[in-house]
């Protein structure tokens, strides 16, 4: 059998990848891939679904160069914006792609990418069975006949519709093969196409249904309307020229044989390394080019299961001399407190490493623990020893509650690879061998399926525990050779050094500390709470005059837009009313009702995130709630947490504070210590701005927020009211998160251009800070990134379109990064500082709590001064900026 022959526009599906698919995707470097990505997911859906070998297959590319269009019309395609930079930096990777996929890329100077196609069509139409051409462009449907067909593009880009003589004459009321007259008379503007002015498809199509073609339509000119006639006979020379350009070209020199387009499958070799190279994770897994199969857990060479104490010694004296090793532990559990330590992977070598089972259910030898941790201990504690690992903090955590405090580790894989690229989503080990190394890790999951153990490791055979743990090992010392460079080449080491693996065993020790909550009071004040929702409902009800679900946003809707008659702020993406607290925030004037329904949602919300539920994450074992904090959750560097989040808890509003009293010193006679930094943003945007009236406000101890509203209302400090106050504070952290005026206009629920004179006021009264915000923002356009003080790099490819909101994402990021990123870079600073100080002078106190620009500490009160010197010592002088950095210090019995 002939086969089919596939000619694919690539330049049309190259664009239609980087309009359809997020400009954020990029590469570790920062490169963009998202026109690159379509284009691949647009070849695999042909590769997989429909090409078979022995077909054929062409993907026609334009060239920068001039082609006879261009020639004949001077302004031929002159209307078309340029080519985006971010799909410009993307064309050197097309042709090898392509070319991976096993398809014949061609790119013909003079050249269009239509002209090949056509080319091809014509040459190749009766060598084959079919001819199937993929674009989006209408031109090409001129090509369709009883042999040609066009799939195209509906939505996206594997959205395909199949045009043949009865679809395009369905379409368009005409023949393909009087397509030509009709994109001749009616023009493109897209390309610049005249066509006749005045003349539009409709129009076109009417003529040439009754009059059959050009030649028709001017034959019978007299009988048309005195305007149309006129436009036509003005236009002569404009739909003659019009007519050449929208030709399609089908005899240009192709210089290739039906043999050099032959499709034989897709070339692995090739594939695996452009998409290693793109890091296209997913469509490595997809074509399987992985160098093992996930369903493999024989035993593999390399892979070592230590079998008796004589090979155990062997590997620890092997180990003295070599202290550079990954290591992993496997647990019994998660939590750390009661998690028994099953077995220790080591991989000193990259591709292979040694498993040490301690507390299997198994006949087989096992190490002896005490004689392993000792050994461990020793290791581990030595500051000559470099560690490596992925995810650390956990082993940390599990190995200090077994009396073992390793030293900062030399490398993180899950770190290193937040930094490369913080705002990506996923870090886990599968994650990162697949995109680094193109490697198919053993997934937990199908480890503990196929032996039917639930979550059980222990239960785990000691071959196949062995072969799945020192992967692990080993692949994370294989990561780390290939994301050190990464991020040398970033220069990203500091940052990495001296602050995130810094920080790592002082999360650890910060998350087994815990916090210790007074259950009955959280009881109390559920019950409490419980009877203020009760009371709310019956208030909500009566204002509305019915009953109803308030967590429902339908019945929400229909009482609030339909019986009560408000006006409904905005809708959501299907059609319905908005019922979110922004929405109605923004018609809580217009009726009772909104507000009470907002104040019932608050209550409900504390009472079940908080009120019921911290109770039950109470830990058995030490009788302390234990949050985990996240390292790689925020784009800027911040720390998150989890389980529970103790970063969203209302901190200021009365109700939250009724929570914070409920933390308190587990031992008596303790007490509880807050630290929190004072405005630590607005003095960074002092710093950086070099503002001289914000620096001469923190240098002397001015109120900057009465300072802001004073220039913002033209009076004078001593006169700013408490409302003037909060509207000062509001735009000066709106400034930091780069608010535009109608951000700042919904916040305070005043006038667009009143929120304009607002923000036109401030920067007058701080042009310094206007210079450095312009300033950062023109810097970030021209590199498509911004750094922290400290280095920290965060990409920012939204300057790498034209869309004008993605754009103005992309001025937010680069605002508020350098400022936010460098506060949150200090604080990591403070903590790993004042964790070191606690750890040197031997204090008892240790730190319970980590909430934005707070440190939370449980102390004896016999420390609290010197804890106090601690804490400014570790937070106030850790750097040193134009202005001081001040700490506000609470003592009490509670966290207040």
């Amino acid at each position: 059998m002939p086969g089919k022959l596939y000619l694919f526009d690539g330049t049309a599906i190259f664009y239609r990848g980087y309009y359809g698919i997020d400009v954020t995707l990029t590469n570790s470097k920062g490169e963009p891939t998202n026109a690159l990505f379509g284009t691949a997911r647009m070849l695999s859906k042909f590769t997989r679904e429909r090409m078979k070998n022995g077909d054929y297959a062409i993907f026609a590319f334009d060239r920068k160069e001039l082609t006879k269009r261009h020639v004949a019309y001077e302004s031929y395609k002159a209307t078309r914006e340029a080519m985006p930079d971010a799909l410009v930096a993307q064309l050197k990777d097309v042709p090898e792609l392509v070319e991976a996929f096993g398809i014949k890329f061609l790119s013909i100077a003079g050249i269009e990418a239509d002209d090949i196609v056509a080319t091809a069509a014509k040459k190749y139409r009766d060598k084959v069975d079919e001819v199937l051409v993929i674009t989006g462009d209408k031109d090409l449907l001129q090509l369709v006949d009883d042999k040609v067909h066009i799939l195209r593009f509906v939505t996206g880009l594997t959205d395909l519709d199949l045009y043949d003589r009865e679809k395009v004459l369905s379409r368009y009321e005409l023949e393909p093969e009087r397509l030509h007259a009709l994109l001749s008379l009616a023009g493109d503007s897209s390309d610049n196409i005249p066509g006749v002015p005045g003349i539009g498809i409709k129009t076109a199509q009417k003529l040439l249904k009754e009059y059959g073609d050009i030649e028709g339509i001017y034959a019978n000119i007299r009988k048309l309307s005195p305007g149309l006639r006129k436009k036509l006979i003005d236009g002569r020379s404009s739909l003659e020229l019009s007519m050449e350009l929208v030709k399609l070209l089908d005899n240009e020199d192709l210089n290739i044989e039906l043999d050099d387009i032959k499709y034989e499958g897709f070339r692995k070799n090739d594939l695996r390394k452009i998409f290693l190279k793109l890091e296209f994770s997913s469509m490595m897994n997809e074509f399987n080019l992985t160098d093992k199969a996930d369903d493999s857990f024989a035993e593999i060479d390399g892979y070592r299961l230590v079998k008796s104490e004589n090979e155990l010694e062997r590997l620890f004296e092997k180990l003295v001399s070599n202290p550079i090793f990954a290591i992993d532990l496997e647990t019994s559990s998660l939590d750390p407190h009661c998690a028994k330590i099953v077995g220790v992977s080591i991989s000193i070598d990259e591709g292979s490493g040694y498993y040490i089972p301690i507390a299997h259910e198994s006949d087989g030898w096992q190490a002896d623990r005490d004689y392993v941790l000792k050994n461990l201990k020793k290791l581990l504690e030595d500051r000559s020893t470099k560690i490596i690992g992925q995810n650390l903090k956990f082993d940390y955590s599990v190995l200090a509650v077994n009396g073992i405090h390793p030293v900062v580790p030399d490398f993180d894989t899950m770190l290193a690879a937040y930094l490369l690229s913080p705002d990506a989503k996923r870090f886990n080990l599968d994650e990162l061998a697949m995109k680094f190394l193109g490697y198919k890790t053993i997934k937990f999951e199908d480890l503990m399926k196929k032996n039917q153990l639930g979550d059980d490791f222990t239960k785990v055979p000691l071959e196949e525990a062995a072969r799945y743990s020192v992967e692990d090992a080993d692949i994370s010392l294989r990561l780390s050779s290939v994301l050190r460079k990464k991020i040398y080449e970033q220069e990203l080491e500091e940052i990495f050094r001296k602050v995130e693996l810094a920080l790592i065993p002082v999360l650890a020790d910060l998350e087994l500390n815990g916090v210790y909550f007074d259950v009955p009071s959280l009881k109390n004040l559920s019950e409490k709470y419980g009877k203020i929702l009760d009371k709310i409902l019956e208030e909500l009800f009566d204002l509305t005059g019915e009953q109803f679900n308030p967590n429902s946003p339908s019945q929400v809707g229909k009482v609030l837009f339909e019986r009560l008659g408000l006006t409904p702020s905005k809708k959501t993406k299907g059609g319905s009313y908005s019922t979110s607290a922004d929405a109605l925030e923004e018609i809580a004037d217009e009726h009772p009702a909104v507000q009470k329904l907002l104040d019932y949602r608050k209550y409900q919300k504390l009472k079940s995130t908080y009120l019921d539920s911290l109770p039950e994450l109470v830990n058995k074992v030490t009788g302390r709630i234990h949050t985990s904090y996240h390292q790689t959750g925020t784009g800027t560097g911040r720390l998150s947490s989890s389980n529970p989040n103790m970063q969203n808890l209302p901190i200021r509003d009365e109700e939250g504070k009724e929570i914070r009293k409920c933390v308190i010193p587990q031992k008596k006679g303790w007490k509880i210590v807050s630290a929190d930094y004072s405005q630590i943003e607005l003095r960074i945007l002092a710093h950086l701005s070099q503002d001289k009236q914000l620096l001469d406000a923190f240098k002397n101890d001015k109120d900057v927020h009465s300072l802001t509203a004073s220039n913002l209302y033209g009076i004078k400090e001593s006169e700013v009211s408490e409302e003037q106050r909060r509207i000062g504070k509001m735009i000066n952290f709106s400034i930091i998160y780069g608010i535009s005026s109608y951000g700042l206009a919904s916040r305070l629920r005043i006038p667009t251009n009143v929120a304009e004179e607002m923000i036109s006021n401030y920067f007058k009264a701080f042009p310094e800070v206007r210079a450095f915000i312009r300033d950062t923002i023109s810097e970030a356009k021209e590199k498509c990134f911004v750094r922290t003080m400290f280095g920290r790099k965060r990409e920012i490819p939204q300057f790498k379109t034209k869309n004008r909101n993605v754009i103005q994402e992309g001025e937010r990021i680069a605002i508020n990064t350098p400022i936010q990123g460098t506060a949150a870079d200090i604080m990591k600073m403070a903590m790993i500082k004042i964790y070191n100080l606690l750890k040197e002078k031997e204090m008892e106190s240790f730190a319970i709590l980590q909430v934005h620009d707070e440190m939370v500490y449980e102390a004896p009160e016999k420390e609290i001064e010197k804890l106090k010197e601690i804490l400014k010592e570790g937070m106030s002088e850790v750097v040193e900026l134009s202005v001081p950095l001040d700490i506000e210090i609470s003592v009490g019995d509670y966290w207040c």
